[in-house]
């Protein structure tokens, strides 16, 4: 028992470190993602492009082309998912990999579900930038 007792005390003691394993940047990058699932789901477009880093050189990578700074990204988001186009978005499997003290490039999934049940599966990555304290997104691609 007492062996049963001491591989269970690892098992949450590894599950406890990796948690802590995250650096703050980490923690703040994710936390703008569940800003970003949030703000997607109810549908506010303004608050989800307001995620994205101030300036003419954040983009979002589309399948013919590129649409830079927020006013273009706003734009392509207005024209092409009005609110009852847009669902529930999950992100989920983020992997980061810090690039340097300002940037880190993310990938995951992610998954956007409508009330008549069907689905939209694809995989995203992006630079994230810190620009005065506070993490943006600066570079999006999703398909």
């Amino acid at each position: 028992m007492q062996t049963r007792s001491f591989y269970l005390f690892i098992l949450i003691l590894s599950f406890t470190a990796s948690a802590f394993s995250q650096s703050k940047d980490e923690r703040k990058i994710l936390e703008v993602m569940r800003l970003e699932e949030e703000y997607w789901s109810a549908g506010d477009i303004e608050g989800y492009v307001s995620l994205y880093a101030p300036g003419d050189s954040t983009r979002m990578i589309l399948s013919k082309g590129a649409a830079y700074g927020k006013d273009s990204i706003l734009a392509f988001y207005k024209r092409y998912w009005p609110r009852e186009k847009m669902g529930k978005l999950v992100l989920d499997g983020e992997r980061l990999e810090r690039l340097s003290r300002k940037y880190y490039y993310v990938t995951g999934y992610f998954h956007v579900s409508y009330p008549d049940g069907k689905t939209i599966d694809g995989r995203f990555s992006g630079l994230m930038k810190k620009i005065k304290g506070k993490w943006y997104l600066y570079t999006d691609h999703a398909g």
